[in-house]
């Protein structure tokens, strides 16, 4: 049975990678498809070097794909530490095709956002590689020193603004 339901837990912020797994031991393999915690690119700086890491998209919160969410709901309270499925109204909230497609055109198959590549042309946003291409109406602002977009995009049923990691090559007149 293939399972399409997006569902997302909140939990202590840096316990994702951890709350994920504990949630993969004490769930039954047929409840659902997948518990990933989306990650970004992000380029640091390390010793004078910038170097690629990986950090949480969403930090404090990770997703499970299930067409069960009162078994997952009852198997959050068997986990220690603090963790809640989100809900509206003591439903737990699915996110919408609209915001599962939007997610999928930035990430790759593994729920990761890889590092895009553009440049600025005037006022312009020219991105020439990564999940940003094509997606530069959805930018709203960009850090060129921390390396990363702005982007606003439906999350929950309401617009979010998450950070995507972006290098701009150079600006152009």
């Amino acid at each position: 049975m293939k399972k399409t339901n997006w569902y997302v837990i909140q939990v202590m912020t840096g316990s994702e990678e951890t709350m994920c797994q504990n949630i993969q031991q004490i769930m039954e393999e047929d409840c659902y498809e997948r518990c990933f915690v989306p990650m970004a690119e992000v380029r640091i700086k390390q010793k004078g070097k910038y170097v690629t890491a990986e950090k949480p998209l969403f930090p404090g919160y990770l997703f499970i794909i299930t067409d069960a969410a009162e078994k997952v709901q009852a198997a959050l309270w068997k986990v220690a530490k603090f963790k809640r499925l989100l809900s509206a109204g003591g439903t737990a909230s699915a996110l919408t095709e609209q915001e599962v497609s939007v997610f999928h055109s930035f990430s790759d198959e593994n729920y990761r956002i890889s590092l895009s590549k553009g440049f600025i042309e005037g006022d312009q946003i020219i991105i020439t590689e990564g999940p940003l291409v094509g997606q530069e109406g959805l930018i709203r602002k960009i850090d060129r020193h921390k390396r990363i977009a702005l982007v606003e995009m439906p999350f929950l049923g309401r617009t979010t603004t998450i950070r995507v990691p972006l290098e701009i090559a150079d600006k152009r007149k």
